[in-house]
């Protein structure tokens, strides 16, 4: 079931917009779809019971520590390291420089996997480095070469355990709540899909009736926080 991270009372210290008693069914079941659109278009969740789920369940790590390994004997393995808050997984890509993960406030542990198998635990400053940037990490910048074999990127996956994102409702920047609570009353617009309207004697146009999420001055707020995975960054938008 999902967890709604704002409420009627945040929505209407937001917006400054009073919710009538017979609206709050709508206004609440809207503030739960565009969660979930928010949440698609980010990459990643904003509910706070999710935010340390675990992705990647490690078996134990091989001794060779080698990106190269084309085969795993999971009876000799070293033991599974423990988990600091929680991993998630990304694509992993030899040929990139940058690795893109989702915003985080610390790294805690990076990893090259197969099958759930750590095949290199990667060393802040000697294997790789990042930037803390507004209090947040998006980004892991590889320092040197970690495999030159051409098929080291086949089936391997990035795994990094990290502090992801906000696990205090709280802590969601104002600015993103903004555009969220902007979205609620979008949609909570009986009449938002409607560009123009008649009623009796007189007709009107909307000015602007383009989604919040996709004006031109909520985008880049978006794109900011995003994660790889975020539709925002896949989408085109004119």
């Amino acid at each position: 079931m999902l967890e709604l991270i704002m409420d009627i009372a945040e929505y209407q210290s937001l917006t400054g917009i009073t919710v009538a008693t017979n609206n709050i069914t709508r206004v609440t079941a809207q503030i739960a779809r565009t969660q979930k659109i928010l949440e698609s278009m980010l990459g990643f969740t904003l509910d706070e019971t999710l935010v340390d789920v675990n992705e990647y369940a490690e078996i134990g790590k091989t001794q060779s520590e080698c990106p190269c390994i084309t085969s795993v004997d999971i009876d000799d393995l070293d033991p599974a390291d423990a988990v600091v808050f929680a991993y998630r997984m990304f694509t992993y890509n030899n040929n990139d420089k940058w690795m893109a993960i989702d915003p985080c406030t610390a790294i805690n542990k990076v990893k090259l996997v197969i099958d759930g198998v750590t095949v290199m635990t990667l060393a802040e400053f000697e294997d790789y480095r990042y930037e803390l940037k507004g209090g947040i990490i998006k980004y892991l910048e590889r320092i040197k070469t970690w495999c030159s074999e051409y098929y080291c990127d086949e089936n391997i996956q990035l795994a990094v355990d990290a502090n992801w994102v906000w696990p205090d409702e709280t802590d969601i920047p104002d600015e993103l709540k903004y555009v969220w609570a902007e979205m609620v009353t979008f949609y909570s617009d009986p009449k938002y899909n409607i560009k123009s309207e008649t009623l009796g004697p007189h007709s009107y146009s909307k000015f602007d009736n383009s989604k919040p999420e996709f004006q031109s001055q909520n985008i880049p707020i978006i794109k900011k926080y995003s994660g790889p995975d975020g539709s925002i960054n896949k989408t085109i938008t004119i």
